[in-house]
């Protein structure tokens, strides 16, 4: 039980910690003090956070995974304690304010359900080299606005500064292809839900892991090729997109298959701040954040401990379906959903004053042991808390490896909210890493040829 006691200790804990970061070391501690990740090995001291053991590369002993869809490796984790607004004061330290504001704007419906920590997974050896490698070349220039010698792994595993964090969040991914139906529900402000459905492929040459000479700054490091199932009216239609982490020079290309028309023709400049239909967030929301960073001044807040969603292997169950997401009010149904009191990096981003942008100011919380965004607090132009996210997280067996398998979306001055990228009831789960790219796939030609 989680006792009144060891919550004082973590508070502790927490305001000592203040902005301590694992910046306090150098690429020497990969491995030793930190995780080859760059994560605090250590546990804490009140236990409620474990050390790292990295005991499972791949699918654990005791799952039967069969290739197609990965089973939760902690079936049997009971929850430790429920955070709900009648006793929100007492978890004030481990919380953010998005997670705040959901519990006062749903008092009776909003919970958070706390698990255990779990720490129990690894990269391959070949992601920790490349991580080693990366702490000892990569750099940033051009104002931050181009990437340079990194590759295979998450670019600053010990990072100076808030747009390091953030150019980790832009090289975690494990996947280096994927697959996957993605199945969107969004709840609109007069209570009405649209189903959106998408066929994605994503090849991201950056993190194939085993070409690092063949890599040169300035390389497109990821492709997507996505395609439009649901609603009828844009069934059919498939768009391109090419990124480089070289935004100064070869910034993002997108292409478009209009399936009434039979052409493939280039897009406009969709980025930023451009709008999504499937759901109350803005193009750059995707994958936690994704593009240029060059809209906003990020600063390190810190690092300290926090409950975020973790282990979400609940949310891709065969024995829930789409709907079952989607029966609340504000937000989803709270129950599926797991949380973790894990460390977290906080950035925040404040729009530059010459710049424009929907939200006035962001902060991103990036947890320690994946690099990747688990929430985000979106505030407007005028300061105000608009929107927040949430994206869940799974260690992917076949890309051995920290996925994002669903993301949410929560206004709160509208109360719509988006539930995205689920595959409950998909005849095939996502696969991730299981072949090579035809050749020409990813290119406008691939994209006609797509089109049929």
């Amino acid at each position: 039980m989680h006792t009144r006691l060891s919550i004082f200790l973590l508070g502790a804990l927490v305001a000592a910690m203040g902005s301590a970061t694992a910046a306090d070391y150098g690429p020497e501690a990969l491995g030793q003090e930190l995780t080859p990740m760059g994560a605090i090995k250590a546990g804490n001291e009140a236990g409620t956070i474990p050390p790292w053991s990295g005991k499972w590369q791949g699918p654990p002993p005791h799952i039967d995974y069969d290739g197609r869809y990965n089973p939760d490796p902690y079936p049997d984790d009971e929850v430790l304690y429920t955070i709900s607004v009648d006793n929100m004061e007492e978890y004030a330290e481990v919380l953010g304010p998005g997670q705040k504001a959901l519990l006062r704007t749903y008092p009776e419906t909003y919970r958070i359900h706390v698990y255990p920590t779990r720490r129990d997974f690894r990269r391959p050896e070949l992601v920790y080299k490349n991580v080693r490698r990366n702490a000892e070349e990569a750099r940033l220039t051009n104002d931050g606005l181009t990437l340079e010698g990194a590759y295979g792994g998450v670019a600053f595993p010990i990072p100076d500064n808030g747009l390091e964090v953030v150019y980790n969040i832009l090289t975690s991914s494990a996947p280096w292809f994927i697959e996957a139906p993605q199945v969107s529900r969004f709840k609109h402000a007069n209570g009405s839900v649209t189903r959106s459905e998408v066929f994605l492929k994503v090849y991201n040459p950056y993190a194939r892991g085993d070409d690092r000479e063949g890599w040169e700054d300035g390389d497109v490091f990821s492709y997507s090729l996505s395609e439009e199932r649901a609603p009828p009216r844009n069934a059919g239609r498939i768009t391109l997109s090419s990124n480089t982490y070289d935004n100064s020079g070869t910034p993002r290309d997108a292409w478009q298959f209009d399936p009434g028309t039979r052409r493939v023709r280039k897009t406009p400049d969709v980025q930023f701040d451009y709008p999504v239909p499937q759901g109350p967030r803005v193009v750059d929301e995707q994958n936690g954040f994704n593009g240029s960073p060059e809209r906003f001044d990020w600063k390190l807040v810190g690092k300290r401990e926090m409950v975020v969603p973790f282990h979400n292997y609940r949310l891709e169950s065969r024995d829930l379906s789409y709907d079952d997401f989607i029966v609340t009010e504000g937000h989803p149904d709270p129950q599926y959903i797991r949380h973790e009191l894990r460390r977290v990096w906080i950035v925040e981003g404040t729009l530059k004053e010459d710049l424009r942008h929907v939200y006035g100011k962001r902060r991103f919380y990036v947890e320690e042991d994946s690099w990747h965004k688990v929430m985000g607090d979106m505030y407007d132009t005028r300061g105000e808390l608009w929107r927040v996210s949430f994206d869940g997280m799974i260690y992917a067996y076949d890309a051995e490896g920290y996925y994002n398998n669903v993301s949410i979306y929560q206004d709160l001055t509208s109360r719509a909210y988006s539930i995205e990228k689920l595959n409950n009831e998909a005849a095939i789960g996502t696969r991730l890493n299981r072949r090579e790219p035809l050749p020409g796939e990813f290119s406008p030609a691939g994209l006609r040829r797509a089109g049929g």
